[in-house]
């Protein structure tokens, strides 16, 4: 047997924009019409209004635990970047903070200092801050 359709097609169009409520017509079996609509006095509101509730909560529900998912997932990957930052800034502090390193600085800084690289390369920087000291340190020494 063919399902016979009646009704118009939807028009979606322009309902983005709507400012005001707009209709919402469908058929249920009578039984719930009933019940639905004792449940609206009891609450002491239209069937219409308790209907609008009754879906909006509904709405408003799945949005929630879609953005409860996308929250958590969220949550999750802003965690785990705290935890890299702190690693991060100890690593930073370490090499900012420590003493010799600060002690070269203040001794050489402003100087241009040569030194040999790792391959024998006579190198030439100009020390203005901490890394200038770590780079003729670091690249001081051979590798092999």
């Amino acid at each position: 047997m063919q399902e016979l359709r009646t009704g118009r097609a939807l028009q979606l169009e322009g309902l983005e924009n709507a400012r005001n409520k707009v209709t919402l017509g469908f058929k249920c079996d009578a039984g719930t019409k009933i019940s639905l609509a004792q449940e609206a006095r009891q609450s002491g509101m239209t069937l219409s209004e308790y209907v609008d509730t009754i879906i909006s909560a509904r709405h408003y529900q799945n949005q929630q635990s879609t953005n409860s998912y996308f929250n958590s997932d969220f949550k999750l990957r802003l965690e785990k970047a705290k935890q890299e930052n702190q690693q991060i800034l100890r690593a930073l502090e370490f090499y900012e903070n420590n003493t010799n390193l600060k002690n070269l600085l203040f001794q050489h800084q402003g100087k241009q200092i040569q030194f040999q690289d790792a391959y024998g390369r006579n190198q030439e920087i100009r020390i203005q801050s901490v890394a200038d000291i770590f780079t003729v340190i670091v690249h001081s020494f051979k590798t092999n």
